[in-house]
């Protein structure tokens, strides 16, 4: 992952292990829990201890704590199906940072992703010793109804205070919350927030006319419409758009429009105007959308899209770095472009289609929970306080081993290359290691990218959503949502690709939505939401 170290490497701690104390509020680092202050013969009514036994008994407590002694806090690690290579390196390396700088053992417990619900839930009701559990895109709402996870805000504020000062810059802990009380950790994605944007190839780019279009801003539909046109007269050999990919279910019009999905997605509902309105809507029948869907089979007619775009395993994202697009579209993070450069092997210049907003799904896709069966829950809080704000630590997680894996190249701005002649190559599948601001970077992302996380993330704050923080429950339409899900997968696609006639097909669709019980989603939705509003 090409991520930088923005934290300091924190100080290691002597400390003793205390099976339910925690860590002082020090990044991470717990203080000497073995020393006293001593008295004066004064204030022990004039009687003098000896000191030699107790000077030996500090001693003993303030070295870091023997491997076989300590607790072990059990995590999941979450893998495609296979666990990487070099595991077991990357496990003994956190050991021995979290023996020394908390006190306790780690050990990663792999679960596959395609497995987590059926895994979590049977050990729910085995009552597994299992003490963080991460989900990556699962429904955890049904998990916390069930009773699997504790609240954690007592937790935090004992064990977990560095989190809560983090939180004060980047405001990440509100979407963990559920019901008035904190439930889970979510990861920080390195420049947290939502926005679209346009990738193009600088060689394209260079030879087309863009007198008034704002590059540098953002660009709307008659100004792409400009540039897709002379990519299709002057570059034949490319697509001009980009899009592609069957069997989708996740509207591209998020690229284009922002919008607030409340943490689930576009089947339950969402809030167009975020910044100003709390109103639920069907997205599919908004003006907005159908204004986007009128482009699209416009762009399509004209030739701009591919004519297999709706039935190609391809996406468009393959379709650039295969040389075949001469655009892409997908998040506007910083990074995105260097990645989409080096995937391409070829330059790229980033045109932004809309500002970033704060919307509760920036971190509601990966998040850490401790489970009520827990055995260890303060050790627990510790482990998670470290990995969210010692970079330290959580680069073994992201990155590897250093000397094994990668060689730090600029220690000052974190850049590192990796070792590809390593005998096992340690891959993090799944970025969900708490901030990834903290993880080092390597090329072809240069030190700038830290300049850039800050403005994206100022720009994201200042767009917060008006229900940043809300999550719709929908275990209550559970089935209505489930057949809703399968009418948006038979109709997404064709649309927003232009393959159909929008006056036509999107009456169907919407008709299909609405018997599928699309309105009694968004009443519950909205009924939940203004609760949630009003007891803010």
């Amino acid at each position: 992952m090409k991520k930088r170290l923005l934290t300091k490497i924190l100080a290691l701690a002597m400390s003793a292990v205390l099976l339910t104390a925690c860590g002082s509020g020090d990044g991470g680092n717990s203080g000497s829990a073995g020393s006293t202050s001593e008295s004066s013969a004064e204030e022990q009514g004039g009687e003098q201890e000896s000191s030699s036994e107790e000077e030996n008994q500090e001693s003993q407590d303030e070295q870091p704590a023997a491997a076989g002694d300590a607790v072990t806090v059990r995590m999941t690690y979450i893998t495609g199906g296979v666990e990487p290579d070099g595991l077991d390196r990357v496990e003994a390396a956190l050991n021995e940072q979290s023996l020394a700088k908390i006190g306790c053992n780690i050990e990663l417990v792999p679960v596959a992703h395609a497995d987590e619900a059926a895994t979590y839930n049977k050990w729910f009701a085995s009552g597994e010793d299992v003490d963080i559990i991460c989900t990556v895109f699962q429904d955890y709402l049904s998990m916390i109804n069930a009773g699997g996870f504790q609240p954690l805000d007592d937790l935090i504020a004992e064990c977990g205070k560095d989190m809560l000062e983090k939180d004060k810059e980047k405001s990440f802990l509100g979407a963990g919350r559920y019901k008035g009380q904190l439930y889970g950790i979510p990861t920080i994605p390195s420049a947290p927030g939502n926005g679209g944007a346009l990738y193009i190839r600088k060689d394209v780019l260079d030879q087309l006319d863009t007198e008034g279009i704002d590059l540098e801003g953002y660009i709307g539909y008659e100004e792409l419409d400009s540039l897709l046109s002379q990519i299709y007269e002057k570059f034949p050999e490319y697509t001009a758009l980009g899009v592609s990919g069957k069997d989708r279910t996740k509207s591209n019009f998020f690229f284009v429009k922002n919008y607030d999905n409340l943490g689930v997605g576009e089947s339950s509902g969402v809030v167009v105007d975020a910044l100003n309105d709390t109103t639920v809507e069907n997205l599919y029948a908004t003006e907005e959308y159908r204004e986007y869907l009128d482009w699209m089979r416009k762009w399509y007619q004209a030739g701009y899209i591919s004519k297999d775009a709706a039935t190609s395993d391809e996406s468009g994202g393959d379709l650039f770095d295969a040389g075949k697009a001469a655009t892409c579209i997908g998040m506007s993070t910083p990074g995105t472009r260097e990645n989409t450069e080096l995937e391409s092997g070829t330059e790229v210049v980033q045109i932004d289609l809309c500002p970033t907003w704060m919307t509760t799904n920036v971190y509601t896709g990966v998040l850490f929970f401790i489970p009520t069966n827990a055995k260890n829950p303060e050790k627990a809080m510790e482990v998670l306080n470290l990995l969210f704000t010692d970079g330290e630590f959580s680069n073994v997680l992201a990155n590897g081993v250093e000397g094994e894996d990668y060689t730090i190249t600029d220690a000052e701005n974190g850049v590192i290359e990796f070792n590809g002649s390593a005998e096992k190559k340690y891959t993090n599948m799944f970025g969900v290691w708490g901030d990834g601001a903290q993880w080092y970077i390597s090329p072809p992302t240069t030190p700038d990218i830290y300049q850039q996380r800050e403005d994206y993330l100022a720009e994201t704050v200042a767009h917060t959503s008006k229900v940043y923080g809300y999550k719709f429950d929908a275990s209550s339409v559970e089935t209505e949502q489930s057949t809703v899900k399968n009418v948006i997968a038979k109709y997404l696609t064709q649309l927003e690709y232009g393959t159909v006639d929008v006056d036509t097909v999107l009456p169907e669709f919407l008709n299909d939505l609405e018997n599928a019980g699309m309105s009694t989603i968004i009443e519950e939705n909205q009924r939940q939401l203004d609760e949630w509003l009003a007891g803010q």
